[in-house]
C-alpha cells in the first residue's frame, strides 16, 4: 500500500522556473517556500502549475503576476559614484 501525498494549494509566484530533480522555490502568503525535489510538472501555464514533489502535489495560482517567472527582471549594472 502506497501513502497518498499530500495536496498543497497556493496564490503566489514561483522564484525560478521548475527543473525536474531540482528543488522549487516560490513566495506565497508573505513567505518564501523550498520544496523537496520536484518530480513530475502535471500543467503549466501562464497563470497556473501544477507540480509533484517526492512529498507533496502543488498547485499554485500564480495571479496576479503571472508572468513574473518568465520575464525576469533585465539585469542592471550600477552606476560609478564620482
Amino acid at each position: 500500500m502506497t501513502k497518498s501525498k499530500k495536496s498543497i494549494v497556493m496564490r503566489g509566484a514561483l522564484l525560478r522556473p521548475l527543473a525536474l530533480g531540482q528543488s522549487a522555490l516560490l513566495h506565497a502568503g508573505g513567505k518564501v517556500y523550498h520544496t523537496s525535489r520536484v518530480v513530475a510538472v502535471h500543467e503549466q501555464s501562464d497563470d497556473l502549475v501544477r507540480f509533484e514533489t517526492l512529498n507533496s502535489i502543488y498547485c499554485l495560482s500564480m495571479s496576479p503576476f503571472p508572468l513574473a517567472v518568465c520575464n525576469p527582471l533585465p539585469m542592471m549594472s550600477l552606476a560609478a559614484c564620482a
